[in-house]
């Protein structure tokens, strides 16, 4: 197959954290063509998806992971399948590239994950459609509601609806001197929305991501634990990384959410759960790959590519 992937710039990946290699190589070991595009590379030309690409190939190697050759434009309709896995800032740039995919869709290309729902589902809000499996969230920008909203709950975590890894995350205390303050800047001065929710006190304990590959869970979380002094336990807030055989709690979480994401087209996908709350949806590039194979021996990548080559046009 003909297999491009859409991603930052693979020369600055973080090598022993990125998923995205590890997809690459099992591609690649399989045998298929694979082609390298990066976001600002992607465009229409007239009514034709397009493309500068070049190809490429990986290595499991800490020092030399890849080499890319033949740079060149291309039609996306030439594709047999494309993996978007542009990190955010979920802004303009990145919902143009999705209207750019989606036309290549509508060429008989298959896209992973599915354009529309990317724009469409945002990863912090979605949540709200599993309200039982949610804490108290609040999704405004308005300053008497977000404080009437902290009064009630007294600790809050307020975080960004369109970053990723933990960016911009605070905790706010309806005690704070500069919780206004806070507020103001984190919602740029009152016209921008974010997320609210009660703090979880079992954060400390682990935010659970829970992968799933075309319907089909994990067995295995992997635990992101704070760092000393953080409440956040992003890997690339400083957490670390451990795992564990999916709780009772995971597994009803996940199973209820499985088919919505086989029906939204999301093929890849990253729950998160903290102290048995569902937070977020991941479904613009989920990581945790390395994780799940480099403490369990457990190779999702593989479990996409039978997927990927299910669907061979």
């Amino acid at each position: 197959m003909k297999i491009a992937v859409v991603m930052d710039p693979i020369s600055e990946i973080k090598y022993k954290k990125d998923s995205t290699l590890l997809l690459l190589n099992e591609a690649q070991k399989r045998n298929h063509q694979l082609f390298y595009i990066e976001p600002q590379d992607l465009f229409l030309k007239g009514d034709v998806p397009s493309a500068i690409c070049s190809d490429i190939s990986v290595k499991m190697n800490s020092q030399d992971w890849f080499a890319l050759k033949n740079e060149r434009e291309i039609a996306l309709k030439d594709m047999d399948a494309i993996l978007m896995r542009q990190d955010p800032p979920f802004d303009m740039e990145y919902v143009v590239n999705t209207y750019i995919l989606e036309a290549a869709e509508k060429e008989g290309v298959h896209i992973i994950n599915k354009p529309s729902t990317l724009r469409s589902f945002n990863e912090k809000i979605s949540i709200l459609e599993y309200l039982e499996f949610c804490t108290e969230t609040l999704v405004s920008c308005n300053k008497n509601v977000i404080t009437n909203f902290i009064e009630k709950n007294k600790k809050v975590v307020m975080k960004p609806l369109n970053l990723m890894g933990g960016q911009g995350v605070i905790k706010l205390d309806s005690k704070d001197k500069t919780l206004q303050e806070n507020i103001s800047n984190a919602t740029n001065n009152h016209k921008e929305k974010v997320m609210i929710q009660a703090f979880i006190d079992k954060v400390y304990e682990g935010d659970r991501r829970i992968l799933i590959i075309n319907g089909t869970p994990s067995e295995f979380a992997v635990v992101r634990t704070p760092s000393d002094g953080e409440f956040r336990g992003n890997l690339a807030a400083g957490g670390i990384a451990t795992t564990e055989i999916l709780n009772d709690r995971d597994k009803v979480i996940a199973k209820s959410l499985s088919p919505d994401l086989i029906k939204r087209g999301v093929s890849i996908a990253g729950i998160d759960i903290v102290g048995g709350y569902l937070t977020e949806i991941n479904i613009t590039c989920p990581t945790c790959f390395r994780e799940l194979q480099d403490q369990q021996g457990i190779n999702l990548a593989s479990n996409f590519f039978d997927y990927v080559e299910s669907l061979k046009r």
